[in-house]
């Protein structure tokens, strides 16, 4: 009995290890060249988490067809501004760390940065809103419970990788 417990322990490992190595090294591998955004990474995120939504809210082939292609195009479409975000980002931390920027050159780059930011939100809001249009009332009323869960702080925690080693 004790045997097999390991036997799927060990087996878990040999799953789990080389896909969290697989996303470190990409992260820490960083953008290519020319580029704040890792293209690859950020693909793979995506798929993991629409993934992770779809399975919740057990979305058609349908739905995940047309809500990945709206999400694709989104992601696409916003990270020119992404990447602008995260260089004014870089400049305003230069900013800081200068003897000589003023007050006003601060806050004159939070406010670029700002308004970027706020391009990004207001596409990703049109995709959100067209994606809520796919979406049938239940499976709405479930990510509505599962956001008001993670609000007031009654969601469950994430599961462990160790979770997955254990019967």
């Amino acid at each position: 009995m004790n045997n097999l417990r390991n036997k799927k322990k060990l087996i878990a490992a040999m799953l789990v290890v080389p896909a969290i190595v697989g996303l470190s090294q990409a992260a820490f591998a960083g953008p290519s060249a020319g580029s704040l955004i890792d293209k690859d990474f950020e693909t793979a995120l995506r798929k993991f988490a629409t993934k992770r939504f779809f399975n919740r809210i057990d979305a058609t082939d349908e739905q995940r067809t047309k809500i990945s292609t709206l999400m694709d195009k989104t992601m696409e479409d916003t990270r020119p501004d992404r990447e602008q975000v995260r260089q004014g980002l870089l400049d305003l931390s230069d900013l800081m760390a200068s003897k000589d920027a003023t007050d006003d050159q601060i806050k004159a780059k939070i406010g670029e940065v700002k308004a970027i930011r706020q391009k990004v939100q207001d596409r990703r809001l049109s995709t959100v809103l067209e994606v809520r249009k796919i979406l049938t009332a239940d499976q709405r009323k479930l990510i509505h419970d599962r956001v008001q869960d993670l609000i007031s702080g009654n969601a469950r925690p994430l599961r462990r990788i160790s979770m997955l080693m254990e019967e």
